[in-house]
């Protein structure tokens, strides 16, 4: 059956949240849908690899959709779709400088990994390496509401048996720490809050009053990214003078920014995703780095859909650097979902979708309704 590829499909789609997402840097601006590409390579024997560009924040996706469709589309078909470090280098090579380009090939290496798991009949899984474990623990984020209002939604989520809560925090001081006051007095002390800053503080000293601050109103996992990208060595300084432990994630898009982010000593905790990275393997070299340099990480979430979820599935089953609970539930997030069965969230756990490849399907009476071309 040939594997060479036919032709490339791009489909925009708008999905609506259930809940508007607000963070420390987009509180006055709520996002209440996110816009996602979904990626169909189909090769001339019949075979067809899903992937999905996936990222957060609206009036981006369509725009990712028309690049993938005009530069990707058409410099794939002809391409061995097993021949994926081949395909993707082209990929590499074309969105040279693009600063979204790692979410196009994320999609691109999802879909190449789909084909050569239905090829070969295996799970995508095998082809990162194999299994590690039957299934992920999963962390709950919560988004910035009233404080009673968060602590019943993490008080929800901890009954439904997930293993740790996420906050988003960067308001004013006072109000994140009552929101944290009120989100550990729901979840009891056994279970520590992850804090989510998004780079809101501008600089080492009012990070720095935050955290100490926050830390002593509750028991913190870690502070995800609580100065900007660039800040190394502010993040550095945070360690050494809080004790807090310091996440990165907008900090962190590649192997390069891992090797940097380690050499500096600028993170306690990587938190690595999928489509930041460029890809299920893509990020998994970047899991396989930090284990090296001995520096713990979980998966990360652009509360991916059904497609960008298994894939993130695959990978949480198969890399061995994975201690903490993960945060990728993105279909919840989502009234309704693109593929025809659910990747398998239970219990407050993640599992890849059974069969070959991603194990997924569309649904295509949802795609159609949230299609917006």
């Amino acid at each position: 059956m040939s594997t060479i590829i036919d032709r490339v499909e791009v489909i925009a789609i708008r999905a609506p949240r259930k809940e508007a997402v607000r963070s420390g840097l987009n509180a006055a601006d709520p996002v209440t849908a996110s816009e996602f590409g979904i990626i169909r390579v189909i090769t001339r024997g019949g075979i067809e690899g899903l992937g999905e560009v996936s990222i957060t924040f609206p009036r981006i996706g369509h725009t990712l959709c028309h690049a993938a469709r005009t530069m990707l589309a058409p410099a794939l078909a002809g391409r061995d779709a097993l021949a994926a470090p081949a395909a993707l280098a082209e990929v590499d090579r074309i969105l040279a400088g693009e600063l979204s380009a790692a979410y196009l090939r994320a999609a691109f290496e999802m879909a190449l990994l789909d084909i050569a798991g239905k090829h070969y009949g295996i799970p995508v899984f095998q082809l990162l390496g194999g299994r590690m474990r039957e299934s992920a623990p999963l962390a709950w984020g919560v988004y910035q509401k009233a404080p009673e209002e968060m602590a019943a939604d993490a008080a929800a989520a901890k009954r439904e048996g997930y293993a740790a809560i996420k906050l988003k925090v960067g308001r004013r001081l006072e109000d994140d720490l009552a929101a944290v006051r009120a989100v550990s007095e729901a979840v009891g002390p056994d279970t520590p809050l992850r804090l989510d800053a998004n780079g809101a503080w501008s600089s080492v000293a009012e990070a720095a009053e935050a955290m100490r601050a926050l830390s002593a109103a509750a028991k913190i996992a870690w502070v995800e990214q609580p100065l900007p990208r660039r800040n190394l060595d502010g993040l550095r300084l945070l360690r050494q003078r809080t004790g807090v432990p310091v996440m990165v994630d907008e900090s962190l898009h590649s192997m390069r920014d891992a090797f940097e982010i380690a050499r500096a000593e600028a993170a306690d905790v990587f938190n690595v995703y999928t489509s930041e990275s460029g890809g299920p393997r893509a990020a998994a070299a970047i899991f396989a780095l930090a284990a090296a340099v001995d520096v713990p990480c979980i998966l990360g979430s652009q509360a991916e859909m059904g497609i960008g979820t298994a894939a993130c599935a695959h990978l949480a089953v198969a890399v061995p650097n994975l201690p903490h609970a993960i945060e990728t539930f993105g279909p919840l997030r989502y009234r309704r979902d693109i593929v025809a069965t659910p990747v398998p969230i239970a219990d407050g756990r993640l599992a890849p979708p059974p069969g070959p490849g991603l194990g997924v399907e569309l649904d295509w009476q949802a795609v159609k309704e949230m299609r917006i071309e």
